[in-house]
């Protein structure tokens, strides 16, 4: 079974930014372009040397070295096939040899790590080597997470792009670090000016240190960055330095095509000239060890202040008119109005688009934003509010607006939740939709919106937990949003031993009650009279009791020296107001630990009817894949819909999830749902184990299809529970290719009422 476990991950970067360049010689530095000196004296020597492969062996060391095998496409749309042969990979005169071959239109090359064998955290990693030249080849010398599952999928597990050359721009050397939800990617670049990389041997470098990633090559040091992040779209960022705290194994490999490099032309060879050839690899680690409680260095965010009136401007001048390659549209931008006349509406959304920069948009600000518009003939539009300066984030849209050839008024309120910017972009977007009819837009106004009532300050994650950082990994040392009320002698801390972090609590013998020692999260809004269940883990070394409190709630558990799963019902107060969630665990002279807090609305399956919007569920589409989705507004409720262009060529390609629901090994379950879409075709639905770590998918479920048509229809599936208790099961809807067969068609699937229940 196919399965969520395929985003690819890019074995470089796509994009270089001119704020990441940094440019140095390996023979003459120019020291004023990047101010860190030449050569770069380095903190590790000979004395911190841990491992060391020279490949002066007959054969490739498999104690130390692991071949891949992949077939091609696997990642970035590349041609080679990885394959186990003396053909590509090899070792000779002390040198490992990484060699591509074509065969006919077939292309093989090698990919070797050292996963499982030789991993680490922190050091020096270095390697000496000739890189390929010719049209096509990208050889890399990088590393990735052991456990890429920790973190999350690619990129917010980390990557490390030590070196990477490209086989047409031999002179050029690449350091990347990508991470982060959205994609972030820090990057520096070398250059030689007489010579090359693929003529003579250099030395590729990075340290690797808590606070602090520096890339060399022949030991000048030509890029730095301590900024990263890691974190899930709609949770809180982990504490620094994650992603980078945990151990990563060392990868080397050629690749042929894909997406950077281009694929070979002409006069690409595929003979000596093609080879990567290796002198050795080195690990260098300090003897005193790594401190990891570093602080995450301060960026400079723009202090961005609230504007009042309209901060969007109807001067034509204001705005400008952005084209893609396929996209052909003339726009008449006068102080009256907006009038833009397409004739290719291109293949993105983006291909034909308006838009007005440096806007100033202010986190946890209201805003309301309107405008008049009309089109020749029915037709729809997007329009967006992006970051630029935040990764490209939408604070608003992209929402579909259809128009009508009535002038019509559109209107709607909402919070900036992401960082401040001021250059923030607001878009209309009228590329590759249904129409090239020529629209008007006037009137247009964002206005910031002063008394708009009480707001919800802790709103549900995603999952649909109301507990921020139950998992204690976010914030500073790890306690973000918790306060803690203890007596004197205790100590409440969470840990980060061995990546497991859990809150630990030393409970002094003089404890005298259970409230002595108690950790708070503040402002929790239930729905009223709802029924809601606490589920966390603990244990003590002293045989004891817990203590939940919420409201006029209190719940107990009974805590011992193994950890266990623990799980408490109740029925929020009838009062519309916030209230604060304890946990009470002073056992005396027993040291506690508390994990994986969450607090949700005692319901198997969260958000079903979407007025939460997209709360607890997200949309995965593969690379080769094109959707876009968004919640709508039906006639009477919200329903999801995802567009599509492409599906890919396998039904798991693009799908609707929600993550972390509970079933039961012998229980009976019925899911219900309505769907329907613009185009007839069959969607898949399943209930599927989490198999981020081991692969294994089961669909617990089965995979019942469902034919879905232009009106709606409810839908049901019953299905026993036969696997052991599984409380991390994925639900997902399917909406790829049907049997194989890809749809390019654009289309729209809507899913509404999702229910999910044991029967009795």
């Amino acid at each position: 079974m196919k399965h969520i476990n395929t985003i690819k991950k890019l074995s470089g970067a796509i994009a270089v930014t001119a704020a990441a360049l940094m440019l140095a010689s390996c023979g003459k530095v120019k020291e004023e372009q990047f101010g860190i000196g030449s050569p770069t004296s380095s903190s590790y020597t000979d004395d911190d040397l841990v491992w060391v492969d020279n490949f002066d062996q007959k054969k490739l060391d498999t104690d130390s070295w692991m071949y891949e095998v992949h077939h091609p496409g696997w990642v970035n749309s590349e041609l080679q096939a990885y394959v186990v042969s003396d053909e590509n990979i090899y070792l000779k005169d002390g040198k490992l040899i990484i060699q591509p071959v074509k065969n006919g239109n077939a292309y093989t090359s090698g990919r070797i790590n050292t996963m499982g064998k030789h991993e680490f955290t922190y050091g020096r990693f270095e390697a000496r080597l000739k890189v390929p030249r010719g049209k096509g080849f990208l050889p890399a010398f990088w590393m990735m997470p052991a456990d890429e599952s920790f973190y999350g999928q690619w990129p917010k597990c980390g990557e490390i792009d030590i070196m990477e050359v490209l086989g047409d721009d031999v002179n050029k050397v690449y350091g990347s670090l990508h991470f982060g939800e959205p994609h972030t990617q820090k990057q520096g670049t070398a250059q030689v000016f007489d010579g090359n990389f693929a003529d003579d041997f250099h030395i590729y470098a990075v340290e690797w240190e808590p606070d602090e990633m520096r890339f060399y090559v022949d030991d000048r040091c030509y890029y730095k960055t301590s900024e990263w992040f890691t974190k899930r779209s709609g949770f809180g960022e982990v504490s620094y330095p994650a992603p980078y705290d945990q151990p990563f194994y060392m990868i080397l490999n050629v690749a042929v095509g894909g997406v950077w490099p281009g694929n070979p032309d002409e006069y690409t060879q595929f003979n000596e000239q093609a080879q990567m050839v290796v002198d050795y690899v080195k690990v260098y680690q300090k003897k005193e060890g790594y401190n990891s409680d570093v602080k995450k260095p301060e960026t400079a965010v723009a202090k961005v202040q609230v504007k009042e009136g309209n901060i969007a401007s109807n001067l034509g001048g204001r705005w400008s008119l952005h084209l893609e390659p396929d996209g052909k549209a003339t726009a008449d931008l006068t102080d009256n109005g907006l009038t833009v006349k397409t004739e290719q509406q291109g293949n993105a959304d983006y291909s034909v688009q308006l838009v007005q920069s440096y806007i100033q948009m202010v986190k946890g600000e209201t805003y309301k934003y309107s405008f008049d518009a009309w089109a020749d003939e029915p037709r729809t539009m997007k329009t967006a509010i992006t970051l630029p300066n935040n990764s490209w984030k939408r604070t608003f849209g992209d929402v579909r607006v259809a128009l009508d050839t009535r002038k019509k008024t559109y209107t709607y309120t909402f919070t900036c939740n992401e960082t401040s910017d001021e250059n923030a972009r607001l878009e209309y977007q009228l590329g590759n939709t249904d129409s090239t009819a020529t629209v008007h837009i006037q009137n247009i106004k964002l206005e910031h919106v002063k008394n708009v009532g009480p707001v919800n300050k802790h709103p549900a994650l995603p999952d649909g937990n109301l507990i921020y950082n139950g998992q204690f990994q976010e914030g500073e040392k790890r306690m973000g949003y918790w306060t803690v009320d203890a007596i004197d002698g205790a100590k409440v801390y969470a840990t980060n031993e061995n990546k497991i972090r859990e809150l630990k609590a030393e409970i002094p013998a003089t404890a005298t009650n259970i409230s002595d020692v108690k950790i708070v999260q503040k402002g929790i809004k239930l729905t009223p009279s709802s029924e809601n269940v606490v589920r966390f883990e603990a244990s003590s070394t002293v045989e004891g009791k817990i203590a939940v409190k919420f409201g006029s709630y209190t719940g107990e558990v009974e805590v011992n020296g193994s950890k266990n799963k623990y799980e408490l019902t109740f029925i929020a107060p009838k009062a519309d107001k916030e209230f604060d969630f304890e946990m009470d665990l002073a056992i005396p002279g027993g040291v506690v630990t508390v994990d994986n807090i969450s607090l949700k609305e005692n319901i198997l399956l969260q958000n079903g009817n979407f007025d939460k919007n997209m709360i607890s569920y997200e949309v995965y589409a593969h690379s080769d894949a094109t959707e876009e989705h968004e919640v709508d507004e039906g006639q009477a409720d919200k329903f999801v819909a995802v567009t599509i262009d492409k599906t890919g060529g396998q039904d798991w390609m693009i799908q609707l999830m929600q993550r972390n629901i509970e079933l039961q090994e012998g229980k009976k379950y019925k899911i219900t749902f309505k769907a329907k879409c613009d185009l007839k075709r069959d969607i898949m639905l399943a209930l599927q184990r989490d198999g981020l770590q081991d692969n294994n998918w089961t669909p617990y479920s089965g995979q019942p299809t469902f034919v879905v048509s232009d009106e709606w229809k409810t839908y049901e599936h019953e299905f026993e529970m036969i696997y052991p208790t599984d409380s991390k099961v994925i639900l997902t809807f399917s909406m790829g290719a049907v049997n194989s067969n890809p749809i390019n068609r654009r289309h729209t699937v809507c899913i509404d009422d999702i229910s999910l229940v044991e029967i009795k």
